[in-house]
């Protein structure tokens, strides 16, 4: 069974026969070989409460690589630490951009490689909290990490991506009828397309944080989401 074993009674009406009956077909379709590994990490956003949800980060596809994909949208599940080594490009931008905004720069040229702001996080001039922490402390606060892919075939970016698409979309159409108040971060052209189901919201939207470049106007370093609700949430964690 998909439905992860802690479902918070928030999401009872979503979870309907209909869709209940749709899991079931995707479960079959999915097969055995998948990220996550863990099957109660799929549709890990059922075990939030989704009254306390205030902004929702619109993730595309799970991370392919075996053992990275925790169910959350963009964290990656083999670091534990800041100066663990990890691919994961988006992550390390998401990072590099809450730093612009905590130091207040203005100038995209003032921006700090990863590398850089590395050292500041160990010597305690930047005290953002270390992975884990820093994700539990975004969702406690009311951070929903959502993907709108939420298995891949390990190895294989975006093979479940069609299995996906309709359940994503009813799900997407609940959340904004239940909470139309949401602030959604939708970053890059597959998340901004699925405002199309999205019925009410607030939104802010960039480039994906993957590739950044000072060229673009609405590049992911120029984003101002994390600017405009830090008296929300602590983006320190």
């Amino acid at each position: 069974m998909l439905i992860p074993d802690a479902v918070h009674p928030s999401w009872d009406r979503f979870l309907s026969s209909e869709i209940r009956e749709e899991l079931a077909d995707i479960e079959k379709k999915i097969g055995e070989n998948f990220n996550p590994v863990n099957r109660n990490n799929i549709l890990r956003f059922l075990t939030v409460d989704l009254d306390r949800v205030l902004i929702i980060w619109l993730g595309q596809d799970v991370y392919p690589a075996k053992g990275v994909a925790t169910g959350r949208s963009f964290e990656v599940g083999t670091i534990q630490n800041w100066d663990d080594s990890f691919r994961q490009v988006s992550l390390k931008n998401i990072i590099r951009l809450i730093h612009k905004n905590y130091n207040g720069f203005e100038d995209y040229k003032e921006i700090k490689p990863f590398k850089d702001i590395q050292k500041e996080i160990r010597s305690g001039k930047f005290p953002v909290k270390q992975p884990k922490e820093w994700f539990n402390s975004l969702e406690e606060q009311g951070v929903l990490f959502l993907n709108s892919s939420f298995t891949c075939e390990i190895g294989n970016a975006n093979s479940h991506k069609k299995i996906w698409e309709s359940f994503s979309n009813k799900l997407l159409k609940f959340i904004s009828v239940q909470r139309p108040d949401i602030i959604w971060f939708l970053w890059g052209n597959e998340a901004i397309a699925k405002k199309e189901f999205i019925q009410d919201g607030i939104f802010y939207e960039s480039r994906h944080p993957m590739m950044c470049s000072e060229k673009y106007d609405n590049d992911f370093l120029k984003f101002d989401g994390f600017a405009a609700t830090w008296d929300l949430i602590n983006w320190l964690g």
